[in-house]
């Protein structure tokens, strides 16, 4: 069985009660529970340390004063995720891989020279459009260097796109509309 890491959208979703998303992503958390109920297995929610950088940097640009409203959510994520994931061996063995997968698909062969970077490489507008994001890049090689679950609403079609074959494999499930959970066969797997 796999353990599920959560990103900052399926966590705020998770917690915002007014957000259209809310209701599914419950329905898909009693789901996992009553799936691994029989098998005596809980399967364990996770948050990575770059998710809680993306939820503390949300906080801090914040116009206004939310002050309540930011320690609401975040004892709402200590006490749901109180496990958080941090960056091991293992992600950033998956991290090399999978940019190193982007830069060999992505990277113009001209470019291709030692020392170049991908941003370097593309217009900062392509990896937009490309959906290339590092943050997207750490959570994916989490997910991939621990062999977990990425729960996201983001497409990330170009990570998904050049994870195909990996071994362990990129799992994504989406938790926004009901029934997007699956303990065996993760939904909308890479």
């Amino acid at each position: 069985m796999r353990d599920f890491l959560l990103d900052t959208q399926i966590v705020r979703y998770w917690y915002d009660d007014k957000c259209a998303q809310h209701a599914a992503v419950l329905a898909n958390i009693e789901s996992l529970r009553k799936e691994a109920s029989p098998l005596e297995y809980e399967p364990r929610l996770l948050v990575s340390v770059v998710t809680l950088g993306e939820i503390e940097f949300g906080h801090r640009v914040q116009p206004g004063d939310f002050a309540k409203r930011q320690e609401e959510y975040m004892r709402f994520v200590h006490q749901e995720l109180p496990a958080s994931l941090e960056l091991t061996e293992d992600a950033v063995t998956a991290y090399g891989e999978i940019r190193a997968r982007l830069f060999n698909k992505f990277a113009p062969g001209e470019n291709r020279k030692p020392g170049l970077r991908p941003e370097q490489l593309i217009d900062p507008i392509s990896s937009l459009a490309l959906t290339i994001q590092e943050n997207d890049l750490w959570l994916c090689a989490q997910a991939v260097g621990h062999d977990m679950v990425l729960v996201t609403n983001d497409r990330m079609t170009a990570i998904r796109d050049v994870s195909k074959g990996m071994e362990p494999a990129l799992l994504v499930q989406n938790w926004t509309h009901v029934g997007g959970a699956s303990l065996d066969s993760p939904a909308g797997q890479s």
